[in-house]
């Protein structure tokens, strides 16, 4: 998968989906699928996005569902070629939407896709605005939204979901379980001396972080372990520092400085301080039974 920057000089004819793409919900999957139906005669597919939290530059204390790095994680296991990364900022912000679509020209568009409730630009162009304006240069396909009874399946819905630990509901509309991606970093070992060591993951600020325990996958290398999943601090050590801690139920070796992506299956309960470690160590034991016996790999 190649990665530009936008406005970056780029030949290849390509077919681009426009949004935004931050966890690839199945109403962005529905335009990627659409944008690879279109990609014909050597054309690739491409979708934009925004590399930085854009919500700080709207002053919003929203946070991301995914980082930029585990987007692009993502993209590349769900078949996109390109990527054409934006910073939002002031200068960004500033562009009318015509202003931007003129920007787009500049690439070889065989395509472009994007859903219903598209805008862009500081005046708010809507989807059907867009595919007049460039209905000179390529095919404009609007795709429907996914509605999910009466919800529309969104960003906005999955992010609400996922600070309810509701990860069972919010994997539904995702297109792969919500996942944390990183390098297995040394921790303080107290997890090992109670029987139960983890792989720590530094836990990104600008990232939403559903805290609480959880059974889950860990994919190390190609190979899958289930895992229950502390996010947040632990409070039986006086840890205060949020991070992801990992403990693979069947599992021997070292994973330090190994890069893991631990996936969130099933949420068993809120993060509790215990009188000590053994107290721990027993609560424990019952989250790995629940484990064990519920997720599949």
């Amino acid at each position: 998968m190649e990665t530009v920057s936008f406005g970056e000089n780029f030949k290849s004819p390509i077919v681009l989906c426009l949004g935004f793409f931050d966890c690839m919900h199945l109403g962005h999957v529905q335009l990627l699928n659409r944008a690879k139906q279109m990609a014909k005669n050597g054309a690739k597919v491409a979708l934009f996005t925004f590399c930085n939290n854009h919500f700080q530059t709207l002053n919003k204390p929203t946070k991301l569902i995914y980082t930029f790095a585990e987007r692009l994680s993502l993209y590349q296991s769900l078949g996109v070629q390109v990527v054409i990364g934006a910073h939002f900022d002031q200068k960004f912000m500033s562009l009318s939407g015509s202003e931007f679509l003129d920007k787009l020209k500049n690439y070889n568009l065989q395509g472009v896709v994007c859903g219903e409730d598209y805008t862009c630009g500081r005046n708010l162009m809507n989807a059907t605005q867009v595919q007049s304006y460039l209905k000179a240069v390529c095919d404009v396909q609007i795709e429907k939204l996914v509605n999910c009874g009466s919800q529309k399946v969104s960003s906005t819905l999955v992010r609400k979901l996922l600070a309810q630990n509701d990860v069972e509901q919010a994997n539904k509309f995702l297109s792969q379980p919500f996942f944390f991606e990183g390098e297995v970093v040394a921790g303080r070992h107290v997890g090992r001396n109670i029987g139960f060591p983890t792989a720590n993951v530094a836990l990104s600020e600008e990232k939403l972080a559903p805290v609480g325990v959880y059974a889950g996958v860990v994919q190390v290398d190609e190979q899958r372990y289930k895992a229950v999943i502390n996010v947040g601090n632990t409070p039986t050590f006086c840890q205060t520092t949020a991070k992801v801690e990992a403990h693979l139920l069947h599992f021997c070796g070292d994973l330090y400085g190994k890069n893991v992506k631990i996936s969130l299956i099933k949420f068993l309960r809120g993060i509790q301080k215990f009188s000590d470690g053994e107290q721990l160590a027993r609560q424990l034991e019952k989250d790995v039974e629940v484990a064990d016996d519920q997720i599949r790999t």
